[in-house]
């Protein structure tokens, strides 16, 4: 398995496991024409035997006041833990997003690269997110996203249950042409297909957990609206009466890292604002595998 190493000034140190020509190794790793570039490579690859690859310009990380908090991290990626209400990429306002604490802790740490968010959550959803840390890796990332090889699950509360412990609920998706913010199911839109499981039923709430076989924005909000049971406090998908946050995290990722191309899967628990909902309307809080977040202290 090829292993990457960055070095302070920006050096890649890569040690490939077998021999492979140049366009085998770029092809292996997707790096894009445009990554391609902005790089240079030696004229051949050897087994164990580690080369540099350089950048030609780079962005570094810009130190912040406030650090993300890192679940997992290689040489080539991590995962940190977004809270509802913040933003993963910048929107204008100024406001400091995940990805500014992101690189906030790696310029901490001496990394020599600013990391880029592979993909989103809504403002209002809190959980995991996967960042690429080499810029000419992230093509190798962005593609699972892409071809939905990426394993996504959340835990979520809503008001009323399914219909049965496990419902699939097969919707295609599409813009609202008359709210902007919205998102409507309707024919011809894009496939969507999520997988809901009740882990909890109680005083009419239901703690669930959801698959999403596509990632389509809103999905499981859309879905479970669409479906008769809309999360706690949706916004925009729930016409009831709002008690606090959007009451869905994203609590497991699964993916392929590529240091050593290796399948990583990464799970936390229940997060405090589900945990505290369970526990006053649901009589207490369900075992899920997992201690509930301690978010002031860490992990």
């Amino acid at each position: 398995m090829t292993t990457f190493h960055v070095q302070p000034d920006g050096r890649v140190l890569v040690r490939p496991d077998q021999s492979m020509t140049i366009a085998t190794w770029l092809d292996t790793f997707k790096i894009s024409k445009a990554a391609q570039k902005n790089i240079v490579l030696p004229s051949s690859i050897h087994p164990n035997r580690p080369f540099s690859v350089t950048l030609k310009r780079f962005d570094s990380p810009v130190w912040h006041e406030q650090e993300a908090r890192i679940v997992y991290e290689d040489d080539t990626c991590l995962v940190a833990y977004k809270p509802a209400g913040s933003l993963v990429h910048d929107d204008g306002s100024g406001a400091c997003t995940l990805e500014d604490g992101v690189n906030a802790y790696l310029a901490r740490q001496g990394f020599p690269f600013r990391a880029k968010a592979c993909h989103r959550l809504d403002v209002e959803t809190c959980g995991l997110v996967l960042f690429c840390k080499i810029p000419f890796l992230q093509s190798f990332y962005d593609a699972q996203f892409r071809d939905q090889t990426i394993q996504k699950e959340y835990y979520l509360i809503t008001q009323g249950r399914p219909k049965q412990n496990q419902q699939i609920v097969e919707l295609a998706i599409a813009r609202d042409r008359h709210d902007a913010r919205k998102m409507i199911a309707r024919p011809g839109g894009k496939e969507a297909t999520t997988i809901f499981q009740t882990l909890r039923a109680d005083g009419g709430f239901a703690l669930l957990k959801a698959r999403i076989v596509h990632g389509r924005k809103h999905q499981i909000r859309l879905h479970a609206a669409q479906s008769g049971f809309p999360i706690v406090n949706d916004p925009l998908y729930n016409p009831n009466k709002k008690h606090g946050v959007l009451l869905l995290q994203c609590f497991h990722l699964g993916f392929v890292s590529a240091q050593n191309k290796q399948k990583t899967d990464i799970e936390v628990g229940l997060d405090p604002s589900l945990a505290r909902f369970a526990q006053v309307h649901m009589q207490g809080v369900p075992h899920l595998g997992q201690d509930v977040l301690d978010l002031e202290n860490g992990f």
